[in-house]
């Protein structure tokens, strides 16, 4: 039993650019991994080039050790989750190729020679829907398409919208599942119809999983359709109260309907420069902040799950090769018979665990 699943082989006889072709079609993030330089043995040339998706998937060729594969593997969902773009370097001794700019690992293999490998971060186009026809609607949609944003404006008559030539897409329909499903999932949404459908809209947009649903509406005419959202939806009216953003767009005095406009994408730039860890760690926050919460009440004397120390010890040794294993926090390792052993790569995890016997040899002490 792994305490760690080990990555799923390198896909070497794929088409790469097929494989990102095909993710960005299904709008899933991914990042590139380029091979820019190499110091022999390695199988990898400059040049050499691969996809890594999000769940960890590695599609191409950056080397045949295992190791090295793990560690661009584990560093390119890193840069996923962050949004940066990272040079990262493989070496039997990392101090020899750290440098300013570079990310420096130790290439815990047998062979002797080195990588170094860039890793490009490649997301979705953001999808923003604006919900209406009104002039804040119109101006929203001109204003967006100067951005790197898929428009998708949804009013209850496309032939009503044609004056939107801006929008990339329209949909002449409100029903809530029907946009759901035709916009994907994690859009921006706006509903800005003054109050024709705007609760359709609302409800579209938690259908959708929307990180952002913004709402221009008065508080009286907002909790109306936060409300109606909700029996639209078939969600808890809290969480659509949770999703949803009112007054939208940030604070500008703004009153002409291309000056809301304006304040609304100023917030939708807002919502799309955070990255996954930025979501990550806010949600982290919230998670302590209940976790404190919980601590002051009448069950604060229980033990709770998973708040438990990890008894991982700071380095550890190879059964495999013999290497020395510094932060086995995120080294591979392997149960055998009630006792945990790290890995410098999943290679050796994968041996061990195979042969355990193999690599442990007699227990020293014999009993008389």
């Amino acid at each position: 039993m792994t305490g760690e699943e080990p990555p799923r082989r390198a896909d070497t006889g794929v088409d790469v650019s097929a494989v990102e072709a095909d993710l960005a079609a299904r709008d899933q993030p991914y990042a590139r991994a380029t091979v820019v330089r190499r110091e022999p043995p390695v199988s990898a040339n400059v040049g050499d080039r691969a996809v890594v998706t999000s769940d960890g998937d590695l599609h191409g060729w950056v080397g045949g050790a295992a190791c090295a594969q793990s560690i661009v593997t584990r560093e390119a969902k890193r840069t996923i989750e962050s949004g940066e773009a990272r040079l990262v370097g493989i070496a039997p001794d990392p101090e020899t190729v750290a440098r300013s700019g570079l990310d420096a690992y130790p290439m815990r293999c047998h062979s002797e020679g080195v990588l170094e490998v860039f890793l490009e971060p490649v997301a979705p186009t953001t999808n923003l829907v604006v919900v209406g026809d009104s002039p804040v609607a119109q101006s929203l949609a001109r204003l967006a398409s100067e951005l790197d944003v898929d428009v998708t404006l949804v009013v209850d008559d496309a032939d009503a919208a044609r004056d939107v030539p801006e929008a990339t897409a329209i949909l002449g329909t409100v029903d809530p599942s029907e946009v759901a499903d035709a916009v994907g999932d994690a859009p921006l949404v706006v509903a800005a119809s003054m109050g024709q459908y705007d609760a359709r809209g609302v409800a579209a947009g938690v259908l959708a999983d929307a990180p952002y649903v913004g709402l221009v509406a008065s508080d009286e005419r907002a909790a109306e359709d936060t409300e109606r959202a909700s029996d639209l939806a078939g969600v808890d009216v809290e969480a659509v109260r949770a999703a949803v953003t009112n007054p939208a767009g940030v604070d500008i005095a703004a009153y002409a309907p291309a000056e809301i406009a304006a304040s609304l994408l100023a917030e939708v730039v807002d919502v799309t420069s955070r990255t996954p860890s930025d979501v990550a760690a806010a949600q982290a926050g919230t998670e302590t902040e209940e976790s404190a919460d919980a601590a002051t009440g009448d069950d604060s004397g229980d033990e709770s799950d998973g708040d438990e120390p990890t008894d991982a010890p700071a380095s550890a040794v190879d059964p495999v090769c013999g290497m020395t294993v510094e932060d086995t926090g995120d080294a591979p390792s392997v149960e055998h018979d009630g006792e945990t052993y790290y890995f410098c790569c999943h290679g050796c995890a994968d041996s061990f665990r195979d042969e355990p016997d193999s690599y442990l040899g007699d227990d020293p002490e014999v009993e008389a």
